[in-house]
């Protein structure tokens, strides 16, 4: 009783472990989206586009700025040489002076200067902002995209090399079926046993192209590991029996491709940029304020003194407030110039919209034309390949009964052969059409539903 019940425990982890290995495209695919660093990069490039937006309004905020200093220097005519920050004036002292010929001074000060009226400028580069934003977040949804169409592409190779590598073991089968018959007949006298050593010959072929497919189908499950970093060991939901069962002709509804919104999105953002340049004709005005502490050793009555602490024992503060405008001029023509060469872009962009979506909707009726015959093509090969099967039996039990020799039998056998790697290559062929088709309507849910 318990060494059944531990069989039982290890058939259960078995089928578990095998489980745990067998996954379908969508499986790999949410596997792909949490691990692929790729995905990283496109995340940061959204985080970057939000900081350039913060940078861009943080200009349009109260600009702050001060300044300490603490110096020695001469009297000739002020009380004290010292380096303002702009837009703080020097106030100066009396011409006549006794005492030292120099003295410490001290100096310290903060300015602001804040746009007041920014003439709509502030609100177009809010809006520009916000239009790469949204083109990067484009971008990441594209890059989405053109994994899941490299990830489907590499899924349907490994479901191709999987039912390969069960095919050619099939015919290495039927080739060691072939070499029990010859040594059967050789023994019974009926052919010669020269027969055995070519169907031996044949044999070895078939399972060096064996391993050759096993080669590939390892080499398919390294590529997939590159998305998932799991290993994959078996397909899942019978999808290699998936893979010989074609979608049909269902109708989805085609979502505008992110390239497409890309260049919207550029669109929309040229039109802003030659808006704002509209906006440079405009002058500046901004609100100014500043505030000053001075001190120096030189005395209300011109008396200097030459200690270090006579700079604290008599302080001067002032301050400052007004409005100030700025205005360039050249602007005026500058502007006129860089609107001009938005407009040319813009113009530029509308064409590349139009030239996408004809290219786009080329590309969907080409596929949709090479997809119907592909459908067509295979249907006819599943005739073909049945019919060579049909051969091939008739052929074999004509072997066995002495009516035809080897060469006959082996000649039949290998039109199976390549009539059967056709179809599965047809079959490979409809497949990445169908990958191709998914991409160009931005929809993978028909290749994740079916595999």
């Amino acid at each position: 009783m318990g060494l059944k019940f531990k069989s039982l425990l290890i058939l259960l982890g078995l089928f578990i472990a095998m489980d745990s290995h067998a996954q379908s495209l969508q499986d790999l695919w949410d596997k792909t989206r949490n691990y692929y660093k790729g995905f990283e990069v496109q995340k940061q490039q959204i985080l970057l586009a939000k900081q350039d937006s913060i940078a861009q309004q943080i200009k349009y905020k109260p600009q702050v700025q001060a300044q300490f200093q603490q110096g020695f220097s001469s009297v000739e005519g002020t009380s004290g040489a010292f380096l303002p920050l702009p837009g703080i004036m020097n106030i100066s002292g009396p011409n006549q002076l006794d005492g030292a010929s120099s003295t410490f001074n001290h100096f310290l000060s903060g300015s602001m200067n804040w746009d007041l009226i920014n003439f709509g400028r502030k609100g177009l580069d809010k809006d520009i902002s916000s239009t790469k934003i949204d083109y990067t977040k484009l971008k990441e949804q594209d890059f989405s995209y053109n994994v899941q169409q490299k990830l489907t592409r590499r899924y349907i190779e490994f479901l191709f090399f999987q039912v390969m590598d069960d095919w050619y073991q099939k015919h290495s089968e039927r080739y060691q079926s072939i070499v029990d018959i010859t040594k059967g007949l050789a023994r019974a006298g009926i052919v010669p046993g020269a027969d055995t050593l070519l169907a031996t010959s044949s044999l070895k072929n078939v399972e060096s192209n064996l391993l050759q497919i096993q080669g590939k189908l390892n080499g398919a499950k390294i590529l997939l590991k590159e998305f998932t970093n799991e290993e994959v060991l078996s397909a899942g939901n019978n999808n290699p029996e998936a893979f010989l069962q074609l979608i049909g002709s269902q109708q989805t509804s085609t979502l505008e491709h992110p390239l497409l919104m890309m260049k919207k999105k550029e669109e929309e953002s040229l039109t802003l940029l030659e808006k704002k340049q509209g906006k440079e004709l405009f002058p500046r005005v901004m609100l100014l304020g500043g505030l000053a502490n001075r001190s120096s050793g030189v005395t209300a009555n011109g008396y200097v003194h030459g200690n270090y602490g006579e700079i604290y024992n008599d302080f001067a503060n002032n301050y400052f407030v007004g409005v100030g405008v700025t205005w360039n001029l050249q602007d005026m023509f500058r502007s006129k110039s860089d609107k001009k060469q938005y407009n040319l872009k813009l113009q530029n962009n509308l064409f590349e919209q139009e030239l996408l979506q004809n290219e786009i909707n080329s590309n969907l009726n080409q596929l949709n034309a090479e997809i119907s015959a592909a459908a067509d093509g295979i249907k006819e090969s599943n005739i073909s390949r049945q019919q060579a099967e049909d051969a091939y039996q008739l052929y074999k039990a004509r072997y066995e009964g002495g009516l035809i020799n080897l060469s006959e039998l082996l000649q039949v056998q290998e039109i199976l052969l390549q009539t059967e790697r056709q179809n599965l290559t047809a079959y490979l062929n409809y497949w990445n059409l169908m990958v191709n088709k998914s991409y160009q309507q931005a929809d993978f849910s028909q290749l994740f539903t079916h595999f």
